[in-house]
């Protein structure tokens, strides 16, 4: 994940968040980020576009945020 986040710099926001915390329960409920770990792909007004959750290949990532780029 820190490749694309710094890959993406300039055209993207990558947030992390850690579930241990208790004022991130609701980031967790509202964007449906169940497990750990989980990535949502969020558009620019915060709907959500596509949750991965578990271990994800960094290549399976880069290729669905390039297609959200492309939309």
């Amino acid at each position: 994940m820190n490749g694309l986040a710094d890959d993406y710099a300039d055209t993207l926001n990558v947030y992390r968040l850690n579930a241990a915390e208790p004022d991130v329960l609701a980031l967790q409920q509202q964007y449906g980020v169940r497990g750990h770990p989980s990535f949502a792909l969020l558009s620019s007004d915060g709907m959500v576009m596509q949750r991965f959750l578990g271990p994800q290949d960094e290549q399976l990532l880069r290729e669905a945020v390039e297609a959200l780029l492309v939309e």
